[in-house]
């Protein structure tokens, strides 16, 4: 029989804050051991907490901006990607990163403005914790266009591949945009790089 230590520890899931307060994931099953659900509530709160600190800071870098027009502004959105890199720290490692940009844009709306959908909302939070990894000096290498195609892809490994991401870029520096086109060119070049290894 296999150890259970093996196992990859399962990352702590947030509840939802509703009119009548926060609701929690963890939930009692009283067919199961006490201590391991006490110890699931414990950190669900503790990762609450942080994640409203984390919320307030963010809130006064939206209200900074209040003035501009949010849509498709990379500036904007790199600035909140660096506000969002608090993810990659400490207890924010342990919860499921979907449940935090949920939550971020469940609390503070204001942060995309045009947009009302929350799956939506999710997928451009990632967009803008994704370019948060990225040099002030790459930004503008890409359009926001381009930027949302290339974080389409697994952004982390092609970011880690100095090689690749370059290539990518030169791409976008040559003008090469549209979702197909750009789409295409990036996993040409993906294939290229897995075949080199």
């Amino acid at each position: 029989m296999m150890s259970t230590n093996n196992k990859k520890e399962k990352k702590i899931r947030l509840g939802k804050t509703t009119e009548e307060g926060y609701i929690y994931s963890s939930k009692i099953d009283f067919r199961k051991d006490f201590s391991s659900q006490i110890t699931s509530y414990i950190k669900e709160r503790q990762a609450y907490d942080a994640l409203n600190l984390e919320i307030k800071r963010l809130k006064e870098v939206v209200e900074k901006f209040s003035s501009l027009k949010k849509e498709k502004n990379i500036q904007y959105y790199y600035k909140i990607g660096k506000n969002l890199l608090f993810l990659d720290k400490g207890l924010f490692k342990k919860i499921a990163p979907t449940s935090i940009l949920r939550r971020i844009f469940e609390e503070l709306p204001d942060i995309l403005p045009g947009i009302k959908n929350v799956d939506m909302a999710t997928r451009h939070l990632y967009f803008m914790y994704w370019i948060g990894h990225i040099k002030k000096n790459e930004l503008a290498q890409a359009s926001w266009d381009q930027w949302f195609e290339i974080t389409k892809f697994k952004f982390k490994e092609i970011y880690k591949n100095s090689v690749l991401f370059q290539q990518i870029l030169k791409e976008c520096r040559a003008g090469t945009t549209g979702h197909e086109t750009l789409n295409k060119k990036i996993k040409i070049l993906i294939r290229k790089s897995q075949i080199k290894k």
